[in-house]
């Protein structure tokens, strides 16, 4: 380890950037290396800032089009950071064929820019294989011509115009048994994707122990090898892809996060840091994306929870089936599930209820937890003062969470409260 004084410059990581002075002879590399400097600034400012999803991005399959003969995604322009501080953006909505063209066919990335960041799997995807994690990462490629000098003004590789920052998609296959992919649990499939992808086990093992040493790595994101998925590679979605049913699912949350900063403490960070924080989050967003793929079935309100789900996250909103309007029957839903009767909770507390819960663990529904259940009293007034009609919405929450409805004296309707 090598010794320095105090107001000694450093370099060791540093940014070598190039002096430009009158009379000094410049050359392509010399304006590269310059480039390249820019280039590095701005990943260590995307590093600092955070990896994720900034905005958009939205995957899903196209209405009109069927996926068993057309396999086919649509993605919706937005931004996002990617591990090595790469800001990838998509800047408008786009359909990506799920089928890979020959290598021959592909537009070839730059040799001198995102060198680390080529596909590393090769080969063709198969359908039926199962379930595949939908990624996007830098490319680039050269646009127009150059007028050159010195070359006989002949046309050569070097003298393209501009040299375009891009991004590319691509599938990793997410490695399952053949019973997790069995048709006997395809209603769990999803349910227990998601919670692999957040992994549940990984945190649940170290609380168990804490003075064991909580992985850096964990879920089944993190698990695939480095020669699959690296920093270059920012998530987006996983899809359930077979031959007979085209793409069953697509899945945003079990993967998809907003942009979370590194952590910068090695110990305890799974109580400090932002990752937990975000996967609470996405179990929130993940299990209420679930829920409006269960409504489109054609009886949502006979559909019983531990038939799709494994485990549910602290807090979730379920609609309800009333009047015309498609919901779900929550003495069918939580059928086999401890719950307390629903209560009124005022709306001024279900944003603090929704916030705090990223916190907690999910809901083993297999356990016996028994969970809270709140009816919202705005959304009541508003029932029965409406014409219209409104949908019902019930809110229910872990019993490890404090019970949220209790009345509070000059705030609380006696009529919308829960008095003991």
């Amino acid at each position: 380890m090598d010794s320095k004084q105090l107001a000694e410059a450093i370099t060791y990581g540093g940014i070598e950037s190039t002096n430009f002075f009158n009379g000094r002879l410049l050359s392509g590399e010399d304006l590269t290396r310059e480039q390249e400097a820019n280039r590095e600034a701005r990943r260590r400012l995307g590093q600092a800032i955070g990896s994720g999803i900034a905005y958009g991005l939205e995957v899903s399959t196209p209405d009109d089009v069927d996926t068993r003969l057309i396999p086919v995604v649509r993605i919706e322009a937005g931004m996002a950071i990617n591990g090595r501080g790469e800001t990838l953006l998509l800047g408008q909505s786009i359909q990506v064929s799920l089928m890979r063209q020959p290598e021959s066919e592909t537009t070839g990335t730059p040799a001198d820019l995102f060198k680390d960041c080529l596909p590393p799997q090769a080969g063709v995807y198969v359908a039926d294989a199962g379930v595949y994690l939908l990624t996007m990462s830098p490319a680039a490629a050269r646009t127009g011509r150059a007028p050159v000098s010195g070359l006989g003004n002949i046309t050569a590789s070097c003298n393209t115009r501009y040299t375009v920052e891009s991004v590319q998609f691509r599938l990793i296959q997410i490695p399952l048994t053949a019973q997790e992919l069995g048709p006997g649990n395809a209603k769990l499939l999803r349910n227990q994707l998601a919670y692999k992808c957040f992994g549940y086990e990984a945190v649940r093992s170290f609380i168990a122990d804490l003075f064991t040493a909580m992985p850096e790595e964990y879920g089944a994101v993190d698990d695939l090898p480095a020669s699959r998925l690296n920093d270059c590679d920012v998530p987006l979605a996983l899809l359930h892809w077979t031959t007979a049913g085209g793409i069953n699912f697509v899945d945003l949350w079990s993967v998809r996060r907003r942009l979370m900063q590194k952590s910068a403490a090695q110990e305890w960070s799974v109580f400090v840091d932002e990752r937990r924080t975000r996967e609470g989050e996405a179990m929130f967003l993940q299990f209420q994306e679930h829920m409006s793929t269960l409504l489109k079935e054609d009886n949502p309100h006979t559909i019983i929870a531990k038939d799709h789900f494994e485990r549910l996250p602290p807090v979730g909103i379920l609609p309800i089936a009333a009047s015309s309007l498609k919901g779900f029957d929550f003495m069918n839903f939580f059928q086999g599930v401890t719950y307390r009767e629903p209560v009124y909770l005022d709306g001024a507390r279900v944003e603090a209820l929704l916030r705090y819960s990223f916190s907690y663990a999910p809901v083993e529904l297999g356990s016996g937890e028994m969970l809270w259940l709140y009816w919202v009293s705005e959304n009541a007034q508003q029932i029965l003062k409406s014409i219209l009609p409104v949908q019902t919405s019930l809110i229910f929450s872990s019993g490890q969470m404090p019970f949220a409805a209790a009345p509070r004296f000059d705030v609380s309707h006696w009529n919308y409260s829960n008095y003991v």
